[in-house]
């Protein structure tokens, strides 16, 4: 009878033994499944932010665009209404975090500016620009058109 109660005893251990090591595995596996679930959540804030962001480029290209229009009609009717309209316009850009490039007598720089004609004139120096670029939020959304100097005893390319 003592062997009867050992070896019942021997089992009852090895099914304590087991669940033990069920429940390690059970909790290991929720752990695992809570940190997948964390990190899904932020792969998709993440991705929404990337929508978002591009959706709003899009849409401040094409206001960029209309401004363009407006400093070209500006130019040609010198109307102060006007230019009230298009200061109120970049104002409103700018608060969502579009800026101009600076470029005019600045160092020639291909990550913000591309170069659409070489004139005699300082080297590498940016002698006008012929449409102005845009960073939104830092980031380059439109490359400023630019023309670039380059000295006389260089060929130039027109």
């Amino acid at each position: 009878m003592a062997k009867t109660k050992t070896k019942s005893n021997d089992s009852q251990v090895e099914k304590l033994v087991a669940l033990e090591q069920r429940a390690i595995d059970l909790e290991d596996r929720l752990k695992r499944s809570l940190a997948d679930y964390a990190n899904l959540e932020k792969r998709i804030e993440s991705q929404r932010q990337l929508f978002v962001t591009l959706a709003t480029t899009a849409i401040i290209i094409k206001m960029i665009e209309i401004l363009d229009d407006l400093h070209l009609t500006f130019n040609h009717l010198k109307d102060q209404g006007l230019k009230m309209t298009i200061d109120k316009f970049i104002n409103v850009l700018k608060s969502e975090g579009v800026e101009e490039i600076e470029a005019t007598g600045k160092e020639f720089n291909p990550e913000t500016m591309d170069c659409i004609q070489v004139v005699e004139g300082k080297e590498n120096k940016v002698i006008s620009v012929k449409k102005a670029g845009y960073k939104l939020n830092g980031h380059v959304i439109r490359p400023a058109q630019v023309t670039v100097g380059k000295s006389s005893d260089q060929n130039i390319i027109n």
